[in-house]
């Protein structure tokens, strides 16, 4: 299994454009697949810089050192190969379906960290130190859009962005509905949802407050309140489709080389970042092969 996956995800990487730094001898795609193959071993980089680290068959190419990939990673197209390395590894699933799900996942790190890009904040039911994973996915558990925080930034800031980028590709479109939980019943985000063409249902966090004071609130919000706490339909498909998300972030996390916590090499914004956008590369990629080849 892990032979097919490699070969399927060199494959993806050889449909990204292909670009070099300036004095650069590594294009991206060497980088990205060294980057890939740390994640899929769940080893360093460091380790992946080592040609020992590789049958001869899974890359034949020069290796870049650590010094270079350190360098390297820190460039901000690194991270928009890896968004759209996990579209081009999705495109034998099916179009996204009519309901959409947005949630986070918590990426907690020890307290003690000399991290200081890691803030307090909610996930898995405490307060903890680290980083969010915060993702949109469809009913097929695709990935639409994803974003790695620090564990502070308010999931419904971070839904806005995913909204819209994913929008922006033709992923939310008019008819579509997204749903989420309480964390995510924002005027803002509404909005945003609304703008796309698309409709949010999301559950208050404390509807026996009621609407309290003189604020305007969105239509769809204001609708949203009605289906979810006096339509039975509501409540049963938030309960029906909710789920999927929760399959998605479980499966993440249930096979080797998956993402089931930040290793001690993964710490600072920009390297969580990467290191999450390789974990979910490899994920899409599973489960692309393991799903039927789209119509």
């Amino acid at each position: 299994m892990e032979r097919e996956l490699w070969r399927w995800i060199v494959g993806g990487l050889k449909r990204l454009p292909r670009w070099w730094p300036r004095g650069a001898v590594y294009d991206n795609r060497v980088v990205l697949a060294v980057l890939l193959w740390a994640a899929l071993h769940d080893r360093s980089v460091t380790w992946a810089c080592r040609r020992r680290g590789w049958p001869v068959q899974a890359w034949r190419r020069e290796l870049p050192d650590q010094s270079t990939m350190s360098r390297r990673l820190r460039d901000p197209r690194v991270l928009e190969d890896l968004e759209r390395l996990v579209e081009v590894l999705q495109r034998r699933l099916p179009a996204p379906g009519g309901t959409l799900i947005v949630d986070g996942k918590p990426l907690p790190v020890s307290r003690f960290t000399a991290d200081k890009e890691a803030k307090i904040g909610w996930g898995a039911g405490r307060h903890a130190w680290g980083y969010k994973l915060h993702a949109l996915v469809d009913g097929a558990q695709r990935l639409l859009a994803w974003a790695v925080h620090p564990m502070n930034h308010a999931e419904c800031t971070a839904a806005r962005a995913l909204v819209e980028k994913a929008a922006a590709r033709g992923l939310v479109r008019p008819g579509h509905v997204v749903l989420g939980d309480a964390s995510y019943d924002s005027n803002p985000l509404h909005a945003a949802v609304a703008g796309a063409g698309a409709r949010l249902i999301a559950p208050r966090r404390r509807p026996e407050l009621g609407l309290c004071g003189n604020r305007r609130h969105h239509p769809d919000r204001l609708a949203s309140i009605a289906l979810t706490e006096h339509d039975p339909g509501g409540r049963d498909l938030l309960r029906s489709q909710r789920p999927a998300v929760e399959r998605y972030f479980g499966t993440l996390a249930t096979f080797g080389g998956g993402l089931i916590a930040l290793p001690a090499w993964a710490r600072h914004l920009a390297r969580v970042r990467v290191w999450v956008g390789a974990k979910l590369a490899i994920n899409a990629a599973r489960h692309a092969l393991r799903h039927p080849v789209a119509a």
